[in-house]
């Protein structure tokens, strides 16, 4: 269960002043570290906004740093340990909750910085739906 998120650093810069056609986001996950059933997910968030031609150019960037804060039971909070030292991702089902609140989270804290600088909201519309690459659809 998620129990808090913290934002240590909040970053916004505008390249060019064309009109932003598209979005993109991306989440990292920098680290994970777990004390007991605490687990700590370090992460980047990153709203790529584009203009020009077909898109072909980035206009402004803003990045949200933090760490979401979660308390899990011991077997969960162990699965995610063995993924995260096995394959430096997260167990889909944990990923799928953490990406979530991380697209409401920071659209919202990252509205005001991007108004600041005179660009749309960094709203992801859809909700996340993540899918474990070895299972057939």
């Amino acid at each position: 269960m998620i129990t808090g998120i913290e934002v240590t650093k909040i970053e916004a810069s505008r390249m060019e002043r064309d009109m932003i056609s598209n979005m993109k986001f991306n989440i990292n996950f920098e680290d994970v570290k777990i004390e007991k059933e605490n687990v700590d997910v370090k992460f980047t968030f990153s709203a790529v906004y584009e203009g020009g031609a077909n898109n072909a150019k980035t206009v402004g960037k803003l990045t949200i740093t933090g760490n979401i804060l979660s308390r899990e039971n011991k077997k969960d909070s162990d699965e995610i340990e063995s993924t995260w030292k096995s394959k430096k991702t997260l167990p889909i089902r944990f990923a799928e909750d953490i990406i979530n609140m991380l697209n409401f989270e920071c659209g919202a804290r990252g509205t005001l910085v991007a108004y600041s600088i005179g660009f749309v909201a960094p709203l992801p519309i859809t909700r996340a739906k993540l899918q474990d690459s070895g299972s057939s659809a």
